[in-house]
């Protein structure tokens, strides 16, 4: 059986590195197209894939902003393949900071990455999957959308828009064999939050606001750190979804963030969540 032909956005670290090389590891099963915005970053997953670079492992620039790119890329892939099996939504990035402090460049830009480019990316998809009655769409979200967290209102916002976005399509893509699928994520030690922008107004040094934003982040750090997951971790969890004949629509990564889950939807609101937040910031 031919390999199945893999995209996957936000390559050049963390998550979206680990699964690539994890999945072209295997070249009988996948060969994995590793996109990133910025080519000039290629050089850890270049340095990850080893051997397997350029043989079941190919570096290409995808900016999922950009809706020429992104059918540039999709063309290429069907021109050398006829096809793409499987997505994996992964390019996302997010800010620390103030709601009220965000600008509008803020907000468009993070909404047009983690929310628009997952939709333009999936609408482009979907019709050859559906054709073919076959496919796979993978969106890595984040437990942050069922237990959001202070100064991180927007990314939390728009993870939940795409879990809203992934719950909908799945029973509509099920009659023609298209799985969709939520992989959420705790806390992972990954360059993310090194690479997360911070808003600039919240960030002075003596401002009452970034005060209690340090205070709230180190104590939040210190509690979840025994917590943490490796990008290898999150790449073990997406091979397994790939792995499984009828995927569930929605994976926590660990027994941990599936607590999240469990606490937000038996109390029905998430007010356990709200206030637990609320303690910390106390």
């Amino acid at each position: 059986m031919a390999p199945q032909i893999v995209l996957i956005t936000g390559c050049s670290s963390g998550i979206g590195l680990s699964t690539a090389v994890h999945l072209a590891k295997n070249p009988s099963q996948y060969l994995v197209y590793a996109s990133m915005r910025n080519l000039a970053k290629k050089g850890e997953l270049e340095k990850a894939a080893g051997n397997l670079l350029n043989k079941s492992l190919f570096i290409n620039e995808l900016d999922v902003t950009k809706e020429d790119q992104i059918k540039r890329e999709m063309k290429a892939i069907h021109d050398k393949h006829g096809r793409l099996d499987i997505l994996i939504n992964n390019a996302a990035y997010g800010f620390l900071g103030l709601f009220q402090d965000m600008t509008l460049d803020h907000v468009r830009s993070m909404i047009d990455t983690n929310v628009i480019g997952t939709v333009r990316l999936i609408q482009e998809v979907m019709p050859g999957m559906k054709e073919r009655k076959s496919g796979r769409i993978i969106n890595i979200s984040s437990v942050i959308s069922a237990y959001p967290i202070p100064f991180n209102s927007l990314y939390a916002g728009t993870k939940a828009a795409v879990d809203g976005i992934t719950e909908s399509l799945y029973p509509e893509l099920r009659p023609f064999n298209v799985w969709i699928t939520s992989v959420c994520p705790g806390p992972v030690d990954t360059k993310f939050t090194e690479n997360a922008g911070g808003v600039p107004e919240t960030a002075k040094a003596e401002s009452p606001s970034a005060k209690l934003m340090g205070k709230f982040m180190e104590k939040l750090f210190k509690d979840f750190g025994p917590y943490f997951q490796t990008g290898d971790d999150i790449a073990k969890v997406v091979s397994e979804v790939l792995s499984t004949p009828e995927p569930k629509l929605r994976y926590p990564t660990s027994d941990f963030v599936s607590s999240f889950y469990k606490d937000r939807y038996t109390d029905g609101i998430g007010a356990k969540a709200t206030m637990d937040m609320y303690e910390i910031l106390k």
